[in-house]
């Protein structure tokens, strides 16, 4: 049965003055002649660092790709069904006290989790200009964080491999936290905090009352409620969804609904708020994927609008939410790590990453992740 379209939502795939909003490249620097400080827009992955593209070689040809929508990785790469050894962290944890920049992913079991939080962390540690430690000592007791140290180092020596590494399943009541100090190495003055929390999807499978489970609700409303940390959500989307199974509009809307019925908070103004699409060469095809990696002027525009289409089109409900956020802590994106071929991970690929973290960088801060006085080199045309 099609979807029926919800008038109020405002897409319209031919109107550019939606779509053409300043370019973002990988470090994220947006276009200094604009009028207006831009929103922080369907990311723009068309140029490198060094203004060239990289050779992302494909495995696939363009009928495997252009097939039924599936997950390019292997399934243990994003959730291992063995019993739950998590250590209950913050059980001990004054979460009141937390500071700094919190990034809360959200998504069905299989989405891509655990792959968007470890290969983001693995590329700050040898695919670009920072330098990243964890934050895993409490300043009051002195207690360690050994399992975040144990995981971060697990998914540096996978990735090194080529391997990907395996979802941790969380309890109904657990959020996973992993907390880094990162540098950016070409200018000393962007020193920040970057934090994951992870939510196990299957908590959110229906609108969680505040009796059901009540561990997970007081957590969920001490990190939300602190001012003293700024949050973004990832909501990662799961491109194969099943008929009968729970759906991604269901899981992002009562994820939403739940924050808002129940912790009487609105998101939308000061939370930034990011779509997640992995496995875009599986999703899109092969020659959609190869113009949307162009750098062609052209070509950055069908790449807006095609990946905004593909989420109107396909998770309206989801739209509607991300229509209605505050537009400048909002974006859509997506997220290539390489290819696979039996099991590995090859051609790594670092640029949506890092965008990533810029993006992220951004909506903490307002600035964006670039090298010492390049903004008056941008202003004076020196290179």
């Amino acid at each position: 049965m099609a979807r029926r379209r919800r008038s109020n939502i405002g897409f319209n795939p031919s109107d550019e003055t939606k779509i053409d909003r300043p370019q973002i490249n990988p470090w994220g620097e947006t276009d200094p002649t604009a009028d207006n400080p831009p929103e922080i827009p369907i990311k723009d992955i068309a140029e490198t660092d060094e203004g060239i593209l990289p050779n992302f070689g494909s495995t696939s040809t363009d009928e495997q790709v252009t097939n039924t929508l599936k997950n390019e990785f292997p399934e243990d790469a994003y959730f291992d069904s063995s019993s739950s050894t998590f250590e209950d962290y913050l059980a001990s944890v004054n979460i009141e006290d937390r500071t700094g920049n919190y990034l809360i992913s959200v998504g069905l079991p299989g989405s891509g989790k655990t792959v968007l939080q470890s290969f983001t962390t693995y590329s700050m540690s040898v695919g670009g200009n920072l330098s990243v430690k964890p934050d895993n000592i409490e300043n009051d007791k002195g207690q360690s964080n050994h399992q975040a140290q144990h995981l971060r180092t697990l998914w540096l020596n996978d990735w090194k491999r080529g391997q990907f590494p395996k979802g941790t399943p969380l309890k109904e009541n657990e959020i996973r936290e992993i907390r880094l100090n990162i540098e950016n190495l070409e200018n000393s003055s962007q020193i920040f905090n970057f934090s994951f929390l992870e939510i196990a999807g299957e908590n959110f499978k229906d609108v969680v009352p505040e009796g059901s489970v009540p561990i997970l609700y007081d957590r969920i409303k001490r990190f939300l409620t602190n001012t003293n940390i700024k949050l973004n959500i990832a909501f990662i989307l799961k491109t194969d969804e099943k008929l009968g199974e729970l759906n991604n509009d269901a899981l992002f809307t009562n994820f939403i609904d739940f924050i808002e019925a129940n912790l009487k908070l609105d998101l939308t103004q000061k939370v930034g708020l990011i779509l997640v699409v992995p496995n875009p060469k599986s999703v899109f095809g092969q020659e959609d994927w190869n113009r949307m990696r162009s750098n062609q002027s052209k070509d950055r525009r069908f790449y807006k609008e095609r990946l905004r289409k593909y989420i109107y089109d396909n998770f309206p409900a989801t739209y509607t939410v991300y229509d209605r956020w505050n537009s400048k802590k909002r974006a859509i994106t997506i997220f290539h790590i390489g290819d696979e071929k039996d099991g590995q991970l090859q051609n790594k690929d670092y640029k949506d990453a890092r965008s990533f973290i810029n993006l992220n960088y951004n909506f903490f801060t307002g600035k964006n992740l670039e090298p010492k006085h390049s903004f008056w080199k941008r202003v004076f045309g020196i290179k």
